[in-house]
């Protein structure tokens, strides 16, 4: 009886220990399926990820089935593993494995273009699990996915602003929505605006124009906004830049159809080296200009435009013609051309023209020459001081002629006055005898002669002394 009930004892703990073990495989060995709710435009791809999860995968397969009428197949993507994909009418049949070992989670991902309006799903058949090991698992959560498709929204034809600023300065009138045009003013150095313009609806997009190379006066900047639709409405800005406050309104001329306006204050800074500011009376306006000599022409300094550079030139005032204000020489040491008529004449030159490379300019060459090979150019150098420059065509190269400043007398020395000029009746001998005289008059007065002179005669008398005695010893002994 004893032995019957350990027996019996003993079947029912192993049923208990079964009963255990197949409750831990049965949750080890289930697998489920994940879908995304995707909602997508009508007209656009939507994509549907497909998530595997489980504590032992290493591969599965499925059947994925879908509306034709309301999705498209376009591809199929497998994030892990060796993913192949087959794809018939309405059916895609994807299978998936790792090379080794097993994960948790294994996903894919379905992309498909939306048809039509409304709501369609995708459904999962024929799936299956296997482990690490070979063996299947048993599935377990089965999802699959919904997917909302919308209509294209109606395009917007709001082409209206919400906002409109001009960077440094403010509109008028205060903007609005409705009002389309507006004016503002800048000074002369403003010679472009930045324009914030922000749109009512996102879909629209603004073009703004004109807001740079402002001249002087008014300058039209226009926004254009273009609705989503293709309807659009443009805001413009009438900017006024404006005039140099140099401005004087006269003008000059530089050749045909060149002409620049003078300015009416030349700073002291910008005063060329050598030349001193001045006054001019035009008409009836007192404009500032440089000059370097009271007999050359006046430089002004003229605002700048489209045709002209803004720079110094020469002004003619009979014809109110102009000059250029002409630079030359090496870069680090520019020479400042002047009217040649300014300069005294060398001797041996005469005024002529000589060519510089396609340009002639009046200079200095030498005279009777048929083919001068160097010339003369007057200039202010660095320093400021007007000088005679030469110049070799073969070098291209300038140096400072005679090193003697124009206008100056050459110091001279005072001429040796001639013994033997006409009008005197001494002979050659008696001219020679005062030569000598004056020769060795000369020589005696030197204080060094004298002292070894001196020097030489007391050791003459010492050794004939020396030398007497040494003869009366040499008898009386």
């Amino acid at each position: 009886m004893k032995k019957n009930i350990f027996r019996l004892f003993v079947v029912c703990i192993a049923m208990c220990l079964t009963s255990v073990c197949f409750l831990i495989n049965a949750n080890a060995a289930s697998a489920s399926l994940f879908f995304s709710d995707p909602t997508v435009t009508v007209g656009n791809n939507v994509s549907i990820v497909v998530t595997v999860k489980g504590d032992d995968i290493a591969a599965y397969q499925m059947n994925i089935s879908y509306d034709t009428s309301y999705l498209q197949y376009v591809s199929a993507k497998g994030n892990t593993g060796n993913f192949s994909p087959t794809h018939t009418t309405g059916v895609v049949r994807v299978v998936d494995y790792l090379g080794s070992g097993s994960t948790s989670k294994m996903t894919f991902t379905l992309t498909f273009k939306a048809l039509k309006t409304g709501t369609t799903k995708l459904t999962p058949s024929g799936y299956s699990f296997s482990s690490g090991s070979a063996d299947a698992i048993t599935p377990g959560a089965i999802g699959d996915s919904t997917v909302t498709i919308k209509p294209v929204p109606e395009a917007s034809g709001d082409c209206t602003l919400k906002g409109l600023s001009v960077g440094g300065t403010s509109i008028s009138p205060a903007f609005n929505a409705k009002t389309t045009q507006y004016t503002a003013s800048v000074d002369f150095p403003v010679q472009s605006v930045a324009v914030t313009a922000s749109k009512n609806h996102k879909g629209a997009s603004v073009y703004v124009s004109g807001n740079d190379a402002l001249v002087v006066g008014e300058n039209t900047v226009t926004v254009t906004v273009t609705a989503e639709n293709g309807a659009k409405k443009t805001y413009t800005i009438k900017i006024t830049r404006a005039k140099n406050p140099l401005s004087t309104d006269i003008f000059a001329s530089l050749g045909e159809n060149v002409k620049g306006e003078i300015a009416a204050e030349i700073s002291a800074d910008i005063v060329p080296t050598g030349f001193t500011l001045t006054k001019l009376t035009i008409g009836e306006k007192q404009v500032d200009a440089v000059l370097y000599d009271e007999r050359a022409l006046p430089a002004v300094y003229i605002l700048g435009n489209d045709t002209i550079e803004q720079n110094f030139y020469y002004l003619n005032m009979g014809d109110m013609t102009l000059s250029a204000f002409d630079y030359i020489g090496i870069t680090e040491n520019w020479l400042n051309v002047l009217d040649i008529n300014m300069a005294e004449i060398p001797e041996g030159y005469e005024v002529g023209t000589f060519d510089f490379g396609g340009f002639e300019r009046s200079v200095f060459i030498p005279s009777n020459a048929e083919t001068p090979n160097h010339c003369l150019v007057y200039a202010i150098g660095r320093g400021g001081e007007k000088n005679l420059y030469m110049y070799d065509p073969v070098e291209k190269t300038y140096q400072r002629f005679s090193f003697a400043e124009m206008g100056k007398p050459e110091e001279t020395t005072a001429p040796i006055e001639d013994t033997d000029a006409p009008g005197t009746d001494a002979p050659d001998t008696q001219k020679d005898e005062q030569k000598n005289d004056k020769k060795y008059e000369g020589l005696f007065d030197n204080p060094v002669f004298k002292w070894s002179f001196v020097i030489i005669a007391a050791l003459i008398v010492i050794l004939s002394v020396v030398g007497i005695v040494l003869v009366f010893r040499g008898r009386y002994l």
